[in-house]
């Protein structure tokens, strides 16, 4: 419910579309490549970081709207699911997202509030 009541500091329509189409790199040395069709978004992430300490990818589906991006990526080797929101930084000198996350991922029954990880990251088109 209180994500509906943030709808209404919201501004109304939709933004003049940005192109997220192409390779961006976070702080972690994590990559995603994005292909974008008109404000929809699929590609590949490939995470520098995983519990095993190796890298791992999964398919990444989203959406675009103006300069607002919200993107999941279901893990190939886990059972997890990591989603992000976020927002073109409009003073940064290259194009430059920040992003908030989520990753849900099995527990043991019991555990279920340990199964809901946060963080944020930042990515920059390469």
């Amino acid at each position: 419910m209180l994500q509906e009541r943030a709808l209404n500091r919201a501004k109304a329509g939709t933004g003049t579309l940005f192109d997220f189409t192409g390779t961006w790199v976070n702080e972690l040395n994590s990559t995603m490549t994005i292909a974008q069709t008109g404000t929809v978004l699929n590609g590949m992430y490939q995470s520098a970081v995983s519990a095993d300490g190796s890298s791992t990818q999964g398919d990444l589906l989203g959406y675009a709207d103006g300069d607002l991006i919200a993107f999941v990526v279901h893990w190939q080797d886990f059972q997890a699911i990591t989603a992000w929101v976020g927002q073109l930084d409009p003073n940064a000198r290259t194009d430059t997202i920040n992003t908030l996350w989520q990753m849900t991922s099995q527990v043991p029954t019991g555990d279920e509030w340990a199964s809901i990880n946060a963080g944020s990251d930042f990515f920059t088109r390469q």
